[in-house]
Formats: structure tokens, C-alpha cells, sequence
């Protein structure tokens, strides 16, 4: 940020460094405490915002330091496949075979509660001795893992942590709401498209 150019034309340097962050208008108010309107206006070079206002913008601004491609909202899967507790282990099998996947999230009342693997429900499978049972079974008796669950400006590298410690994936979550998954492969590939999109 120009901090000369950001005290001739407060508006122009505002606008400017809230588009190269990615934040809306909305989020750059709520984080400096004020008012959307007032955002608009001192973009428009409609007012001239007092210093101790100016100054809560350009805090809020450099609080979100976190470049586009490095947080875990920018390489997950926001389409995700999920089943319900209440939805049986046919189900889910179907839809890992339609849609190519090992592992799904399973959500009550929209609140992922844990997962259901292929590995996990093969061995579950092997010791079943009705097999009718088993594919009626509710997926909720067949979670096997609890995916960690991070927030959408969560850092890349704490993401890789996690699945370097052997989760299979981690979830995306915003106020308890599942907003993407991310895999391993979704590491790699992302930041490689990021990489080169640069």
C-alpha cells in the first residue's frame, strides 16, 4: 500500500488494496468497524474520512495479509458430496461409484459430524455377516473418521499439517456450515493451477 498516495487519495489507495485482497466492500467495513456506506462514499471521493477512521481501514486492510491462493477457501472443492446421518451405507457407496471418490463427509442438519471411508466400510463389510443389513445400515454407524474442520482465511500450510498428520481430508467451515473439502490431491493440483495463474 502507497501510504503517501493513501493520504492525497484515500479513496483510490482504499479501493485499490481492498480489490488486490479480494475483500467486498461489506467485509472491509465489518473488520474496520464501519459502516459499508461509508466505504462506498470515501471510494467515490465523496468524503474525506477523518484520520482515526482512515486508520481503522488500513488496519483492517493489513490485518488480511494472506495473499489470493493461500488460504483454504481458494483450493477446496466447494461442490461437496456429502450424505446425510440418516442416509444408508447403499447410498453412499453409490454415490463414492458415481462420482469417483474414496471418502464423504457426513452432515447432521448441515453440521458435519464426521466421515464415511472406502477402506473403512470394505473391513466393515468382511465381518458383516447379513449382507442385506449392511447396505440398509445408516451411515451414521458407519463414520470412521472426524476430518479436522478449519475456517475459509486458514492458511495453506496449516491445511497440509493436517493432512501430513494422516487425515484423509479437511473441511472448510464457516460458523459450523461445510463450505469446501480438501484433499491431498486437491493441494497439489490447486496450488499448482494458483502457481501458474500468477
Amino acid at each position: 500500500m502507497d501510504l503517501l498516495n493513501l493520504l492525497r487519495k484515500p479513496g483510490e489507495e482504499i479501493r485499490k488494496e481492498r480489490k488486490r485482497k479480494g475483500l467486498t466492500q461489506s467485509v472491509l467495513a465489518k473488520k474496520a468497524k464501519v459502516s459499508q456506506a461509508l466505504i462506498a462514499r470515501i471510494e467515490k471521493n465523496q468524503v474525506d474520512p477523518r484520520l482515526s477512521t482512515l486508520r481503522k481501514i488500513v488496519e483492517a486492510l493489513m490485518e488480511d495479509t494472506q495473499p489470493r491462493g493461500s488460504r483454504a477457501i481458494d483450493i477446496a472443492v466447494k461442490d461437496v458430496i456429502v450424505v446425510n446421518d440418516d442416509d444408508t451405507i447403499e447410498k453412499a457407496l453409490k454415490l463414492m461409484r458415481k462420482y469417483g471418490i474414496s471418502q464423504l463427509p457426513v452432515l447432521k442438519n448441515g453440521t458435519p459430524i464426521g466421515a464415511v471411508e472406502e477402506l473403512e466400510l470394505l473391513k466393515a463389510f468382511a465381518k458383516e455377516k447379513d449382507i442385506k443389513k449392511f447396505y440398509q445400515k445408516k451411515v451414521v454407524e458407519a463414520i470412521s473418521s472426524i476430518y479436522p474442520m478449519v475456517e475459509p482465511d486458514t492458511s495453506v500450510t496449516e491445511v497440509v499439517d493436517y493432512l501430513l498428520k494422516g487425515h484423509n481430508a479437511v473441511l472448510v467451515t464457516r460458523e459450523g456450515r461445510l463450505e469446501g473439502i480438501i484433499t491431498k490431491i486437491d493441494v497439489l493440483m490447486r496450488s499448482k493451477n494458483i502457481i501458474a495463474s500468477v
